[in-house]
Formats: C-alpha cells, structure tokens, sequence
C-alpha cells in the first residue's frame, strides 16, 4: 500500500496544540481517514525530521519495539478492544488498521465532550485495562491518544509496542531511553533507574503512570488503578 501521499498523525497537548503522538514509529491516515498506518521504518521521516540528533534511535531499537507491536496485537486479536487489522506488511515494517478519523485525545483537547461521543468511556478505559492485566500484561500506552472509538461506541486501544508482561515487567535501558521524550524522562527516574541487569522496572512506571501522569482531560486513572490493584488495599 502506497502512503507517500497520506498525512501524519499529531496528537493535541493539554492546550490544544499539535505535537509528537510518540517517539517509536511514524502515525499516518489515508486521505480519506479510514486507514491508520503505524510505520517502523526506521528512516520514516516524523521521527526524523522532529529530532534529527536521536543516537540512541538504532535500528536495533526500532526493531525491537516493531516486534513487540507485531506480538502483542495479534495476541489480542480476539478482544472487543483490538484494533481492526486490514495488512502487515512484515517487509516494509507497516501494520494498517480500519481507522476512525480521530483518538480520543482530539476529541477531549479540542474542547468536546468525550460523554457525547462515548458515555461509558470510563467503564471501557477500566475494563481494557482490567482485562489486558488479567491477561498477564502491564500496557502502558493508556493515554487518549492511545484509544479510538469506532462507530458502535466501542473503544479500541493501539501502540501495542508499550505492553511488558506482568511477571516479567522489564526493558532495557537502552531501548526504552531510545523513545522517552526529554519531558518525561522524569518518569523512568522513578522507577529507580537502570537495575544492575541493565532494565527499567516497568510496573513501577505503570503503578506511577495510573496514579499520577497519564491524564484523561480532568480524570486520572487512579479509578482503574484502584480496581486493578484492589487486593492491596486496606
């Protein structure tokens, strides 16, 4: 599938700004906006052309997070919550998916009325993430951004590439310094750092994630948090 002509996808910021959706691949929709692409060539030209100076931004990387995507969205292919896959093209390093025209994120930072489009959007965030867990996997990619909702009210996740497993919740240093934005370093600071193997502690960056930076207009997920982790509470 040619996608020379089609657009590249930005996410809105807390003040309605266009900015980077991610720092792993390159987010394309078709002209007509019912294709979604998520390229991982890694000489794809918005990851490129928005920080030129990327050493750690490796081939290597790349491939490793273009795996960790392919695996995890086909392992849940089966779920209500998964993306609609119309080809992977294992070649080119390109997966395309039915797409919707807009992410949640657009439709809460542009000043709408997320209960509008999606009145259970909150039982939906908290039973996909209920689920991926039950399931044996911590998917940090949780933000609006992250989730679409298709034209039955039903919510769909994408960026598979942000799963770790639950008993097994660790990335390297490397990679995972590859991808994060300078603005948020702070939160692989809080996992501790780099362990004596050379990983980040994942789950910890998760637990923090829930409770504190991933944000859905004025909620935080501390609401799924809490279902998740409920057997730790007193």
């Amino acid at each position: 599938m040619n996608v020379d002509k089609w657009f590249r996808f930005y996410k809105l910021d807390a003040d309605g700004r266009r900015c980077m959706a991610q720092q792993t691949y390159e987010p394309l929709i078709s002209p007509d906006g019912k294709i979604f692409c998520k390229n991982y060539n890694i000489n794809n030209k918005y990851q490129k052309a928005e920080t030129a100076n990327r050493p750690l931004y490796t081939e290597h990387t790349v491939n490793w997070f273009w795996e960790n995507e392919v695996n995890n969205i086909l392992k849940f292919q089966g779920s209500k919550y998964a993306p609609e896959i119309i080809d992977i093209d294992y070649s080119s390093k390109k997966i395309f998916l039915k797409w919707y025209k807009e992410t949640c994120n657009e439709i809460i930072y542009s000043g709408r009325n997320l209960n509008e489009v999606c009145l259970d959007w909150q039982d939906q965030i908290k039973n996909i993430m209920v689920d991926l867990h039950s399931k044996g996997v911590y998917k940090l990619t949780m933000y609006p951004h992250c989730h679409y909702i298709d034209d039955n009210a039903n919510m769909r996740s994408i960026d598979w590439y942000g799963c770790v497993p639950v008993t097994n919740p660790y990335i390297p240093g490397a990679v995972m310094d590859s991808i994060i934005h300078p603005t948020a370093r702070f939160r692989l600071d809080e996992t501790g750092g780099i362990n004596t193997d050379g990983n980040y502690n994942l789950e910890i960056m998760f637990r923090n994630s829930m409770q504190h930076h991933v944000m859905w207009g004025k909620h935080s997920m501390e609401f799924v948090y809490k279902e998740i982790f409920k057997h730790e509470q007193t």
